[in-house]
């Protein structure tokens, strides 16, 4: 099989892919249509959590495997007030400010990727959340967690399961 053959059977794939995630996708919701109908459409959210003022917020989460958290927040109308993406490079500069733990975390991303712990002394819990990094690139916000559950830094790196360059033994 020739690699042109090969280039074009991956794009194709590729762009069916892509055709099927945005169909799965809530970016399509509209601010006023129902929560209801979003439940209806997307079925039950990976996670809820009750907005400050009454109200829900909706996470619909693609984690651990996907790169993308849906929030969707409806008001104490049961109307949708708006939806975003909440794995942003953007959005993860919120963790500049503020208070942060584990239920904060919930709230405003969504259940992670995985939790592991590091460290020898003074070990810390490490919430990844993988996400596409500027847009572009294939990430794991690692977000450090105390024994108190509270956030103690952050940072991006590589997701060594989409860049086989960084997996071990590679």
């Amino acid at each position: 099989m020739s690699i042109a053959l090969l280039l074009r059977r991956g794009a194709c794939l590729l762009g069916m892919a892509a055709l099927l995630a945005a169909c799965a996708s809530p970016a399509g919701i509209q601010p006023g249509e129902s929560g209801s109908a979003v439940t209806a459409r997307l079925g039950r959210p990976t996670l809820e959590r009750p907005l400050p003022g009454g109200g829900q917020r909706l996470i619909y989460s693609s984690q651990p495997m996907g790169q993308y958290a849906w929030i969707t927040d409806v008001g104490p109308d049961g109307k949708v007030i708006g939806t975003t993406q909440a794995l942003t490079s953007e959005r993860f500069r919120m963790l500049d400010s503020g208070h942060w733990d584990t239920e904060r975390l919930l709230f405003e991303f969504g259940p992670p990727a995985e939790i592991t712990r590091v460290g020898l002394k003074g070990e810390q819990i490490v919430w990844g959340y993988r996400f596409r990094e500027d847009g572009v690139w294939n990430s794991l916000m690692y977000v450090y967690v105390n024994d108190q559950g509270v956030v103690t830094r952050y940072h991006p790196g590589p997701d060594p399961l989409m860049e086989p360059r960084f997996q071990l033994g590679m």
